[in-house]
């Protein structure tokens, strides 16, 4: 095999918690990922020697910065392989978004050279390398609607959501996930989303319900510094959005509609004002699928 096409679908946090600090200073998460159509595409091509990455998207680090790098030096160097690959990122998912592009493409990177260089890795494997490169990757290998706990290595599978549109608004607002960890660190959280009656919830399809329980840690710090972000969830709700969240550390906000004509006029009056606004729909599959 010469060439490998896969999709890296984004992610978004349906729900997210963080339980506490590990001796090791990282962070103790509790959350609820599911994945969404969007996707990049990236094509594997063997070469001789060396890893090449190029991508459309001119603003993107090429380098060790890009975690599709990192992925396939971390495979070439573990197992000592000697041939090299052209990696091209079609990008499409945007960056400091919450959306884990990054992450999804380093996952994809992992199951595409494992069948590219033929390592016959399990994905027990592939997770335990995945969580040394990123605390989104294993989920990223899994995809679908799961349970993440721990660092991001606990990955549980859960009941998929419904078929529903999503509404993706991102403000012209970056947020780093450091600076938000830290925030969160010097602030008191009063409220935490209930992961296990969310989890409850999607088992007993009470959407109904769900709408009032899901939540997102990080919503308490980013809407005292970025109301704008308050805002916007306020407003999708009044769009007719069945529940809105924040996903990640923020910037996005995610809205949920199972009617897609309402969706469909919700973007309309979001793209008026916002860029980056798209729909996308929930993916029960999730993961990284073949494309050829």
């Amino acid at each position: 095999m010469n060439r490998v096409i896969l999709k890296a679908r984004a992610k978004v946090n349906l729900s997210l918690d963080v339980i506490g600090i590990r001796e090791d200073g990282y962070h103790e998460m509790k959350m609820i990922n599911h994945s969404i159509e969007l996707a990049d595409v990236l094509t594997f091509e063997s070469r001789d020697q060396g890893i090449v990455l190029t991508s459309n998207e001119e603003t993107m680090p090429l380098d060790e910065r890009n975690l599709v790098i990192k992925a396939a030096r971390k495979l070439q160097e573990q197992f000592a392989i000697k041939q090299g690959v052209k990696i091209h990122l079609e990008k499409k998912i945007p960056a400091q978004a919450g959306l884990a592009g990054g992450s999804s493409d380093a996952a994809a990177t992992l199951k595409g050279l494992n069948t590219l260089w033929q390592l016959g890795l399990s994905q027990a494997e592939l997770l335990a390398i995945g969580v040394t490169i990123g605390a989104d990757v294993p989920y990223c290998l899994f995809g679908g609607t799961a349970l993440v706990e721990g660092i991001g290595e606990k990955i549980t599978p859960l009941k998929n959501l419904q078929k529903m549109a999503i509404l993706v608004v991102k403000p012209d607002i970056d947020i780093a996930t450091p600076w938000a960890f830290k925030k969160l660190d010097n602030s008191i959280i009063k409220k935490h989303p209930d992961i296990d009656a969310i989890m409850a919830m999607l088992e007993d399809c009470n959407y109904d319900q769900l709408k009032e329980a899901v939540g997102n840690v990080f919503e308490t710090i980013a809407f005292a510094d970025y109301p704008e972000i308050a805002a916007i969830k306020k407003e999708m709700l009044a769009h007719g959005a069945l529940m809105s969240v924040m996903s990640g550390s923020g910037s996005t906000v995610i809205g949920y509609y199972r009617d897609q004509e309402m969706a469909v006029k919700a973007w309309q009056h979001f793209k008026e004002k916002f860029t980056l606004c798209f729909l996308s729909k929930t993916e029960e599959s999730g993961g990284e699928d073949d494309v050829e």
